[in-house]
């Protein structure tokens, strides 16, 4: 039996979401990012979050032109937001999301900084962390290996980030070793 669906459909629900991956990534998101985020299993309409975008802009995120394109980072409102309401958007959805979120991220943060590695981490409603690493391939510049662990704490996540982020050759000879990549 096929697990059905979950979409976001309420504007106000699409603008808990948007500070919630803002916020559990830690970083700035671009108005093409978060379409491409959010279009993964059509969890959103590309119509409703447009408005959701021109709802959350100067309230809850800031904009920022970064090169031309339009960057959105929360605003003190949009942190309240996220912690706040965040845990009231389906589990699947904002886990699918995040996850989304790191790869997309990830990617055209490599693109730009020429790095093969990133590790980022969200703090779960339990306390735990989920600690997303992604390496690429430097040859190609594709995505070789992404792995997602759950972790106790941050200072366990914030430990396994350091530790990948010490030497990341070697953390990539052991994935392709451990593969056979």
């Amino acid at each position: 039996m096929e697990t059905p669906r979950i979409r976001i459909e309420e504007v106000d629900d699409i603008c808990v979401l948007i500070c919630y991956l803002i916020y559990s990534l830690g970083c700035p998101l671009s108005k093409e990012q978060l379409i491409e985020i959010t279009s993964l299993e059509d969890a959103v309409n590309y119509f409703s979050l447009t408005q959701a975008l021109e709802k959350v802009s100067g309230h809850l995120c800031e904009e920022n032109d970064v090169d031309g394109d339009i960057f959105y980072n929360n605003t003190p409102n949009g942190i309240k937001a996220a912690r706040d309401l965040g845990a009231t958007l389906p589990l699947s959805v904002r886990d699918k999301m995040f996850s989304e979120a790191v790869r997309i991220y990830t990617r055209d943060a490599m693109k730009k900084k020429g790095s093969f590695l990133s590790v980022r981490y969200i703090k779960n409603a339990d306390k735990t962390c989920t600690v997303g690493i992604t390496v690429m391939d430097e040859s190609t510049s594709r995505q070789k290996y992404y792995t997602e662990v759950t972790v106790e704490n941050d200072e366990r996540a914030d430990m396994i980030k350091q530790k990948v982020k010490s030497d990341p050759a070697a953390f990539a000879k052991y994935l392709d070793s451990f593969f056979g990549g």
